[in-house]
């Protein structure tokens, strides 16, 4: 049965270099915010992953599968990444040295919910993470028992969690070789991308769900 986990554990591998909002933001966060933010940000990713692996599995993602709702997850998560990444972009204020290593010896309580709630925002309202899960879990879990199931999920969502805490501690560690300026540049650097991030989902969103015919349907 531990065969199971070690599949999800390979399967996982492949992100370690997914390249897409939520490293960015992960990143970013480990670099402002220090180490255990970026923990905190990764358990929300993580938290989507799980539930949402266990929604396809278990077949309550057909309730929310239709086009109406996963319309409504794109535009919102497009909101969304758009907000953080002109958030990321406008941030002026740079931790000092002497502060960063504050932060990398301590958690911040009072952003707990707020950066965990961020990062599950982030990855659940993204439709096309929802089509990944599908395609994983369907393909992944497809003869396998209950029991083995559940070990082939948490062998994806450990190897998930497991790379997204390197990044978040890789990026937290260059920091002491960092000048506040280039923080700021890297700042402004995560925010375009993130906004990129967001027109590049709001673009897919229409194109896939073929959004404009709707509203030219609606409009005649």
């Amino acid at each position: 049965m531990l065969r199971s986990f070690f599949e999800g554990l390979l399967l996982g591998l492949p992100f370690v270099f997914a390249v897409g909002p939520a490293l960015f933001a992960i990143l970013q966060t480990s670099v402002n915010k220090g180490f255990y933010s970026g923990l905190q940000l990764a358990i929300g990713i993580s938290m989507s992953d799980i539930l949402l692996m266990s929604l396809c599995y278990f077949g309550f993602i057909q309730y929310v599968e239709n086009n109406t709702v996963q319309i409504i997850l794109g535009l919102t998560g497009t909101g969304l990444m758009m907000l953080f990444g002109i958030y990321t972009f406008r941030k002026k204020d740079v931790s000092s040295p002497a502060k960063r290593k504050e932060l990398n010896l301590k958690i911040n309580w009072s952003g707990v919910f707020s950066e965990i709630g961020k990062g599950f925002g982030l990855n659940f309202l993204n439709p096309f993470i929802w089509m990944l899960w599908i395609m994983v879990i369907s393909s992944g879990t497809a003869g396998k028992s209950k029991f083995e199931a559940v070990l082939f999920i948490a062998g994806v969502a450990i190897m998930i969690f497991s790379t997204d805490l390197l990044k978040s501690f890789f990026a937290n560690r260059i920091t002491v070789f960092l000048s506040p300026k280039v923080l700021l540049i890297i700042n402004k650097v995560a925010g375009i991308i993130l906004m990129l991030c967001a027109v590049v989902l709001f673009i897919r969103t229409c194109y896939t769900f073929d959004l404009l015919a709707v509203i030219r349907v609606k409009g005649m």
